[in-house]
């Protein structure tokens, strides 16, 4: 149901905006063809990719998960038990998101709690997107893979460092790791 919502206000966005689907293609790197699957619910995107549709569309990426009927007071709580997984399984890894904040008016960062599973065979996806991201780790062991480097962090650990050099986060313990990650979107930032 969430990833109709999403495809559905990305439709939205871009229609209102006055883009076709190449043209959003030529501003986030992305093919036409894949914008059109997500379009059509097709394909649910990992959230590497919705960062770059937000960026093109010139959108918070919180934009896509914000209830129509909120009313936005200048802030947003979000309760531990009312967290909402934005990406199930986003990727090949089965890494999970829950969004950490539910403001739909431009903002500058993105928190998320990401939860990285056990893993058996080391995965060769790695990502990147423009910006700054920013990851505390809250429980497990963690190597972040930062192009050629692989930089092993513990609970307690934190690290900041730039998204655009490919990379991946990867659970490195016996149980499952979680981080908290924030993104910090390149274009809303320039502008200041």
């Amino acid at each position: 149901m969430l990833e109709k919502i999403i495809a559905d206000k990305i439709r939205q966005i871009r229609k209102n905006r006055g883009l076709t689907l190449d043209q959003l293609g030529k501003e986030t790197g992305l093919s036409k063809a894949l914008l059109s699957r997500i379009e059509n619910n097709r394909v649910s995107p990992p959230i590497g990719t919705l960062f770059r549709i937000s960026q093109g569309l010139g959108v918070p990426i919180g934009f896509f998960f914000a209830d129509e009927g909120s009313k936005q007071k200048g802030f947003s709580v979000i309760r531990k038990n009312e967290r909402k997984q934005v990406v199930r399984k986003g990727t090949k890894i089965g890494f999970t998101y829950h969004l950490l904040t539910g403001l739909n008016s431009p903002h500058l960062i993105e928190p998320f709690i990401v939860k990285y599973p056990l893993i058996a065979k080391e995965p060769a996806v790695l990502f990147d997107h423009p910006g700054e991201e920013f990851l505390f780790v809250l429980k497990g062991k963690l190597a972040l893979i930062h192009g050629k480097e692989r930089i092993p962090l513990n609970t307690g650990d934190a690290i900041h460092f730039d998204p655009s050099i490919p990379h991946r986060g990867q659970n490195m313990g016996n149980q499952e790791s979680e981080c908290l990650v924030i993104v910090v979107e390149k274009k809303a930032r320039d502008s200041q």
